[in-house]
């Protein structure tokens, strides 16, 4: 799984049925915490890597769907978490 924390919203990064142009696009992570304070997400999906290049491609489909966007400290800022 691979998941990006935006303006308080979650997105699925690696979600395969989406043609993706913008954070938007992406399906929205339902993130919810139980009675016992422990954290759990709805719609995220699950993605097993087998190898190292496995992985590494899954990386690289998160990292571009993320969003970055321009700031005053940081060309290729990412204002935004991932998990």
């Amino acid at each position: 799984s691979y998941m990006e924390i935006y303006n308080e919203s979650g997105y699925d990064l690696l979600d395969p049925s989406h043609d993706t142009k913008s954070l938007e696009d992406l399906p929205k992570v339902a993130m919810l915490e139980d009675e016992n304070g422990i954290t759990h997400t709805r719609n995220l999906g699950t993605h097993p890597a087998r190898s190292e290049e496995d992985a590494l491609n899954l990386l690289f489909i998160g990292d571009t769907n993320r969003m970055i966007a321009e700031t005053p400290m940081n060309l290729a800022s990412s204002r935004s978490h991932c998990i």
